[in-house]
């Protein structure tokens, strides 16, 4: 075969791409059907799909899915949470509620002078040492002596004069052997500090147990006051004691529990050489001989079982609010 050069150009039937742009109808296969038609469509195909990526981003762009709105409610509902938990945090002191039957039944009794039922009392050492071991249980160690500061107490003004106005409440010694203080005279407020009976490690918690000595550095008395009789109020000095500790508002922030003597009472009566001693339990009826042997330690075994009661309703509030630093329950 002889190879001969190329005596005239044909024209390539695929339009170029400046061809096209100046005359779309060859990309319309429809309109051609010759030769040139048949290099329109593939040169429709061939633009088509150089051109498909742009094409289709302009004709096909859909807008990203809509995310369906947060209901009203909810959203308020998880505002608010937040808010709660934001102000959780913030507050510096937190004194744990005590348990009510405590409050309503334990803690108050009266020695010296006309007082024919005295209390017994429990001993600080022993109450310290059945409130670690319930800490224990629970899975938090307990260290000795914390002192908390920046809180007030508002106390009497004793060298004031009572209001003109003011109206005698029972006896005129009863007000200032009580320890409460008296609201007929001016109010002073003054810094207090207090060195707490035992704390978690890490200080977030402080523990204290009010004992008969708490009881009285804890009381309003005027100065110099004595009387024969020793009056014991828990429940209320655990009250003023709490509104004096809720006015520290600034400091690492922490979480108090107070616990107090159940001082549980001796006899109920004695009836015919028998002792009738009211417990936790029940009512147990022993001789007087009993009584003399027994006595003590029954009443000190139900008085230790009151303060576990008090002990682990703390435990289980502090649980409940997140307040025991991930302590657990031993098996």
């Amino acid at each position: 075969m002889k190879i001969k050069p190329v005596a005239k150009a044909v024209p390539s039937p695929i339009p170029t791409a400046a061809e096209a742009a100046a005359d779309p109808s060859l990309l319309a296969p429809a309109v051609r059907r010759g030769p040139r038609g048949a290099g329109a469509l593939l040169g429709a195909g061939l633009l088509g799909g150089l051109f498909a990526p742009a094409a289709a981003g302009a004709d096909e762009a859909t807008p990203p899915p809509e995310v369906p709105a947060l209901d009203a409610s909810r959203a308020a509902d998880a505002e608010a949470a937040a808010r709660a938990e934001e102000a959780r945090e913030a507050v510096a002191t937190v004194v744990a509620p005590i348990l009510q039957k405590a409050l309503d039944e334990e803690g108050r009794g009266e020695f010296g002078c006309v007082a024919v039922d005295p209390p017994m009392i429990l001993s600080e050492a022993d109450a310290l040492e059945l409130i670690r071991q319930e800490f224990a249980k629970a899975g938090v160690e307990l260290r000795e002596g914390h002192e908390l500061s920046e809180f007030t107490r508002t106390r009497t003004d004793w060298d004031a004069p009572r209001n003109a106005d003011a109206t005698e409440e029972n006896v005129w010694w009863r007000l200032p052997s009580s320890g409460d203080g008296d609201p007929a005279r001016p109010q002073k407020t003054e810094a207090a500090s207090w060195v707490f009976d035992l704390a978690s490690e890490d200080g977030s918690l402080l523990l204290e147990y009010l004992s008969t000595i708490d009881h009285d550095k804890l009381g309003d008395f005027p100065p110099r006051w004595g009387s024969t009789v020793s009056a014991y109020d828990f429940p209320k000095r655990a009250a003023r004691f709490r509104t004096d500790l809720e006015t520290r508002t600034n400091g690492v922030p922490v979480t108090i529990g107070l616990f107090f003597d159940p001082m549980v009472h001796a006899y109920v009566r004695v009836r015919n050489g028998e002792c009738l001693l009211r417990l936790d339990s029940g009512v147990v009826v022993l001789t007087e001989e009993e009584a003399r042997d027994k006595q003590r330690e029954l009443l000190q075994m139900d008085a230790r079982e009151r303060l576990r009661e008090q002990v682990r309703y703390f435990l289980d509030w502090a649980r409940q609010e997140g307040r025991l630093g991930g302590g657990r329950e031993e098996p």
